[in-house]
């Protein structure tokens, strides 16, 4: 039996993290592009960095590029290095020790359906990007443990192919695909986030459109890199209409 006060504040920070996967960067003009960022301790200070993708030069049609801001003692940030984000528009992006160097890396996905990882030295400084997987259109990424193994995982939200993809960590910065279940509805952009909803050592999905409906759907992990619809946790207008396969 799942803990009322525990499942509820556990889904209300994964709604939070849903609503907030797309953000402004210090967007003190109304035409600055809009970023995709995160948060990690990127050169072992104790301190937390931002990585960030930005639109730098030329508005809607510069080049696209990942920042690195290392964070000081005094809450001011530092800037790193940038590096090159090649294909479509940045869609989402996720930190972790994806290759188990006790180090944070950065996976980017774009518009194109790219997964480009970036790997980091601990010392603030990330490698260039390497293809690790692709789908159709990538719109949101989250990252989690779907297995009993101490690899991250992932799952990411495609628009093209409307659903939700699961890609097993290797524990070396290598992902392959292994399942797949259906969206809620065509067309639209779903956000995932993850969490340990039942307390079972596994973590969980909550999907959701990131707006104001308060829609959501929560999928259960099976310990395999599989999950299963739980309808009582999920609040969905029409439940009757959907359920995922």
């Amino acid at each position: 039996m799942i803990g009322m006060q525990h499942w509820s504040v556990v889904l209300m920070a994964a709604l939070i993290a849903t609503a907030a996967a797309r953000v402004g960067g210090a967007a003190d003009l109304q035409d600055e592009p809009a970023a995709v960022i995160a948060t990690g301790d990127f050169n072992g200070d104790g301190i937390a960095d931002v990585v960030k993708s930005v639109q730098r030069e030329g508005g809607s049609a510069g080049p696209h590029v990942l920042e690195m801001l290392l964070g000081r003692p005094d809450g001011s940030f530092a800037a790193g290095e940038s590096y090159g984000l090649p294909g479509g528009e940045p869609s989402a992006l996720v930190v972790g020790d994806f290759n188990g160097d006790g180090s944070l890396d950065v996976i980017v996905g774009n518009s194109d359906g790219a997964l480009l990882e970036f790997d980091g030295d601990g010392r603030g400084h990330l490698k260039p990007a390497e293809k690790v997987a692709s789908v159709g259109s990538v719109v949101s990424i989250a990252v989690g443990r779907f297995t009993r193994g101490r690899n991250l995982d992932l799952v990411v939200s495609d628009l093209e192919s409307n659903s939700a993809i699961i890609f097993l960590g290797e524990g070396n910065g290598s992902f392959r695909e292994t399942w797949s279940f259906q969206l809620p509805q065509k067309g639209v952009e779903f956000q995932v986030a993850t969490a340990d909803f039942n307390r079972d050592g596994i973590a969980d999905i909550v999907i959701s459109t990131g707006e104001d409906d308060w829609n959501y759907e929560v999928m259960l992990g099976n310990g395999n890199g599989t999950f299963t619809y739980a309808p009582l946790l999920s609040h969905l207008r029409d439940p009757n209409s959907y359920c995922p396969t």
